[in-house]
């Protein structure tokens, strides 16, 4: 009796690995579709240094925005990162002045992001560059 549930056991196993082997060739195949057909379609690129009102400004000065929203969290995270280095090693640590720099230096990367991002929501509200965006 023990013996025969345990070939039933085998049989379902051995059907279960055959099923899933099955579902992963389909699934393979719908991926390599899905690759082919949306490698046809290329999306349209953007000029991103271009302040020529025809190009999707606003996109541009969205992708500048969310930049520099990254950049102020690496700068957080590196200002964080000096606190932890400070208690640990000192204020004189090499550790330290590191991530001080880096996270100054992600500050200033930030503002200037920002910069280009008002450039570019700039012409897109005006249709026409600033005269103050070099």
């Amino acid at each position: 009796m023990i013996d025969s549930s345990i070939r039933r056991c085998k049989k379902s196993v051995i059907h279960g690995d055959h099923t899933i082997a099955v579902r992963s060739r389909g699934l393979l195949l719908f991926c390599l579709i899905i690759g082919v057909t949306s490698s046809c379609a290329s999306p349209e690129s953007l000029e991103m240094g271009s302040y020529d009102p025809s190009h999707d400004q606003r996109a541009i000065a969205g992708y500048y925005q969310n930049q520099a929203l990254a950049m102020h969290e690496k700068a957080k995270a590196q200002t964080t990162t000096a606190a932890r280095y400070e208690e640990l090693f000192g204020a004189e640590s090499d550790l330290v002045s590191g991530a001080r720099l880096l996270a100054h230096y992600y500050e200033e990367t930030a503002l200037e992001l920002e910069r280009l991002a008002k450039a570019h929501a700039s012409v897109d509200r005006t249709g026409r560059r600033s005269t103050a965006v070099p």
